[in-house]
């Protein structure tokens, strides 16, 4: 509830979007509820969040307002998988509870868990499903992966370590367990082999990324630039930083702290490396390389606040006092958070002037109102889909190319 009532805050503010990307995926979710395909987009992108947001606008309809609903059921269930997983891997409820209350809070996680984005959900999904592997075997662990994996791409290396891992505590090798254990592998192979039958190339989606960054100019930059991009995105969330340092000053000393944590922070790290290396090759993420790290921060958050817990317990003996004090560092972190001077208008500010999609969100509505059948529209440059996706009708509309054009009130230019 608290999770969705953020996501509500935040729309209600006037958060509208991460990037044209979020309207192009929405503009996707509804071409697959018209006509379902496999491969809903044809693109790199990943094929559960148009799945999931296509049919939910099969039963309730193609509208922005659906494909909003959805991201924020989807941000929600993430913030509950987290706190059930913590609870299975035995931190107690008050420190779980901070825990999760400041991963999300964090900016980041809360702006991308209100937009009709993936990373939202996936981040909460891979860090739930890592810290509950650290306790037990579960199938759910594997389903939940498995649709993180046919979401983001890196998901796919926390896949591969948690799955390592289960495999190294079952007995025997071909038991059930085993089999559950290899369930978070299914996405990444299933998609390669989709790549391979569809287009020719098991790796056609990491080729088709890296000709889209050489296209729009964000290949090209000195190693030693690359090699920083994504430890200097971390710094988006320093709150989390810091208090996932305290968290490591107790997985030093305490037996329980490593037990409970060295896989999701194992999983974090094969993140952060598969990222970098990523970027390295042109292969990573073209825009907001905080959108990718968001796993990251849902496994430091809460692993910060049981460290702090776990300190503090130790040195006054009372764990009910120590998970108390947990908690005032978790409210004192996001106090500071949410008051630092433009923490949560950074979009908001960023979507005036000419990133705003308010006046081609207000036409396309108009225009479903107006029953039109059919549309030529001619962008300026990409933010036609905002128009397209308030239409809710994509198969009805002629796509011109694009007119390279500064952004004006009458982007783009729609013919009936």
């Amino acid at each position: 509830m608290l999770k969705v009532a953020l996501g509500l805050w935040l729309v209600h503010r006037g958060l509208s979007h991460i990037s044209d990307d979020d309207f192009a995926r929405t503009v996707i979710a509804e071409r697959f509820a018209h006509a379902p395909r496999l491969d809903p987009s044809g693109t790199s992108w990943l094929p559960f969040p148009f799945w999931l947001t296509g049919g939910a606008m099969m039963a309730f309809g193609r509208t922005l307002a659906v494909a909003r609903a959805v991201a924020l059921a989807l941000s929600g269930v993430g913030a509950v998988l987290v706190y059930a997983a913590l609870r299975l891997a035995r931190v107690d409820r008050l420190t779980s509870l901070g825990g999760v209350a400041l991963a999300m809070a964090t900016p980041w996680n809360a702006w991308l868990g209100a937009a009709t984005v993936p990373e939202g959900f996936t981040g909460a999904f891979v860090a739930a499903a890592a810290i509950a592997a650290s306790a037990r075997a579960r199938a759910s662990i594997g389903l939940v992966l498995l649709c993180a994996s046919l979401s983001r791409y890196e998901v796919w290396p926390a896949c591969a370590v948690i799955t390592v891992a289960t495999l190294a505590r079952t007995r025997p090798r071909l038991s059930r367990p085993a089999l559950v254990a290899l369930l978070p592998t299914v996405g990444p192979i299933a998609w390669m082999a989709w790549n391979l039958h569809a287009h020719g190339s098991a790796t056609h989606f990491l080729d088709r990324v890296t000709a889209y960054r050489h296209a729009v100019g964000a290949a090209g930059a000195p190693l030693t630039e690359k090699l920083l991009v994504y430890p200097r995105a971390l710094l988006g969330a320093p709150e989390i930083l810091l208090i996932g340092a305290v968290g490591l000053m107790a997985f030093v000393f305490t037996p329980e702290m490593r037990k409970r944590w060295w896989l999701p922070l194992t999983v974090a790290l094969a993140i952060l490396l598969f990222l970098v290396y990523g970027e390295t090759k042109e292969g990573a993420p073209t825009h907001h390389p905080e959108r990718a790290l968001v796993v990251i921060w849902w496994i430091l958050a809460p692993f910060g606040i049981d460290g702090a817990r776990e300190l503090v317990a130790r040195l006054t003996l009372r764990p009910a006092y120590g998970a108390a004090n947990a908690i005032c560092v978790a409210v004192a972190a996001l106090g500071w958070n949410v008051t630092q001077p433009g923490a949560w208008d950074l979009f908001l500010e960023s979507q005036m002037g000419e990133a705003s999609r308010a006046v081609q969100i207000a036409r396309g509505q108009e225009l479903r109102a107006s029953g039109a059948t059919h549309l030529v529209v001619t962008p300026c440059a990409y933010e036609h889909f905002a128009l397209i996706a308030a239409y809710g009708a994509p198969e009805a509309v002629e796509l011109r190319p694009p007119e390279h054009q500064p952004i004006l009130r009458e982007c783009p230019k729609v013919e009936r």
